[in-house]
């Protein structure tokens, strides 16, 4: 049965009714004697790692694929350094580095518009310096001129810009070209939401972009429900991809942090939260990862830093690379996130994939937390006390979620789970009309639910 306005509008209203507008998840196999042997002997059941659904399994034929990322820290990333990245720029670079390993021909416009830097190949990835900008005109049509001469069979972008509409129309005008949009944060999910600054001038553009795009890729279900009704018919999901994934939790006991913060610091991010945690829990040891977006003001980056420097037991790390983000995590108990609203978090995958629960005082994307086990939800500043508390001196309990999170993971973010979505959506016959996968959106659950002793 087709998908109506009106079932939209109930979702939008209702996440959970989301759920009934895709099609069942498939029955899997039970998970192997050993795992449930060990889910038995620490008293909880771990969500299924079972065959991925038949619609994932078949990925693309190999395909010509251009990634948009307008300045420089996806290229930065790709080169081995992700401290200016964020989440959004990352995942661009992660999965444009996948997909070449798959056979794909990959591409990555990146750049201010200014005059462009020789083309150069980076992990396989070949970056043109050719992304548009207002102030120099002429860039519009270098901009063109790329993508009429890369003649892309599929192109991606992940972030807000005043120029997706010439993805889109180039996609149009090419037969067989595809224009996939990924909805980064929630707050992208309605073009009127999507800035904070001059949105009189760039929402419109944006939203001109996102209705020209075929698929509008959303990362989790609360996400899906938020999209505007002209946008909905084209949702499909895709879920954002962890580079690597342990065997085991990371040992708890010779963690030296207790508890860990990572995310670019911006207001959005509430580090003032976590500060006011630490203070009111002084024998445990925190540490923050991140540096300081430039969209903070000189008033607020000196009130934070001074705070963190009179808190003995706070340890600022500042930005690290990836490869060090992950060092700090298998050397923490627990990952808190403080943050007023996110997309999915980059650093709650990672933690995740080293078997490290997640305690969040609001954000829960697609309701994963709580659904499959791999933490807490507080919802208060003061059980958010209590929950960090017990994760970080529990030692059963954490590993308990820990594997929990691994095995979400490794279900539902490995590189071939997340490129063969990419492949299924971006073949789907019938005029791209961006189905949802036969598989659970991130925030649904598999037959067997995760639950703790």
């Amino acid at each position: 049965m087709p998908i109506t306005s009106c079932d939209w509008a109930h979702a939008r209203h209702h996440p959970e009714a989301f759920d009934s507008l895709l099609p069942p998840l498939p029955t899997h196999g039970a998970a192997s004697a050993q795992g449930a042997a060990r889910d038995a002997a620490c008293g909880t059941t771990q969500a299924a790692v079972g065959p991925l659904p038949l619609v994932i399994q078949a990925e693309e034929a190999r395909s010509r694929w251009c990634f948009f990322s307008p300045g420089f820290r996806s290229l930065d990333v790709l080169l081995g350094d992700s401290r200016s990245a964020g989440g959004a720029e990352a995942q661009v670079a992660y999965l444009a580095r996948a997909l070449v390993e798959r056979g794909h021909e990959v591409t990555m416009i990146y750049g201010e518009g200014a005059k462009p830097t020789p083309d150069r190949t980076v992990a396989g990835v070949a970056c043109i310096d050719a992304a548009p900008a207002w102030r120099r005109p002429a860039s519009l049509a270098r901009f063109w001129r790329t993508l009429g001469r890369l003649q892309p069979d599929r192109l991606y972008a992940r972030l807000p810009d005043d120029f997706l509409w010439l993805m889109g129309l180039y996609a149009r005008m090419r037969p067989g070209s595809r224009f996939v949009y990924a909805l980064a944060h929630d707050s992208h999910a309605d073009a009127r939401t999507a800035y904070d600054h001059r949105r009189w001038f760039h929402a419109p553009l944006f939203g001109l972009g996102l209705r020209s795009a075929h698929v509008i890729a959303v990362q989790h279900r609360h996400q899906a429900a938020r999209v505007s009704l002209g946008t909905a018919g084209r949702l499909t999901w895709v879920p954002n991809l962890v580079r690597k994934v342990r065997a085991e939790p990371r040992p708890f006991l010779p963690a030296v942090i207790d508890v860990v913060w990572v995310a670019k610091i911006r207001h959005e991010k509430r580090l003032d939260l976590f500060l006011n945690l630490a203070r009111s829990l002084p024998r445990m040891r925190f540490a923050v990862v991140g540096g300081f977006d430039p969209t903070v003001d000189e008033q607020a980056r000196i009130h934070l830093m001074e705070r963190m420097a009179s808190l003995t037991n706070v340890e600022w790390l500042g930005a690290l690379r990836a490869d060090n983000v992950m060092d700090c995590l298998a050397r923490s108990r627990v990952l808190v996130n403080t943050s007023d609203g996110e997309g999915f978090p980059n650093t709650m995958l990672e933690a995740w994939s080293m078997g490290v629960p997640v305690v969040s005082l609001r954000v829960d994307p697609g309701g994963v937390i709580r659904e499959y086990g791999l933490g807490r939800v507080s919802g208060s500043v003061e059980v958010l006390c209590e929950d960090v508390l017990r994760l970080a001196v529990d030692e059963r309990l954490n590993r308990i979620l820990g594997e929990n999170g691994l095995a979400y993971v490794r279900r539902w973010h490995g590189s071939d789970a997340v490129c063969a979505a990419l492949g299924a959506l971006a073949s789907s016959p019938g005029g791209w009309q961006g189905r949802p996968l036969a598989g659970a959106p991130a925030g649904e659950v598999d037959p067997t639910h995760a639950r703790e002793a």
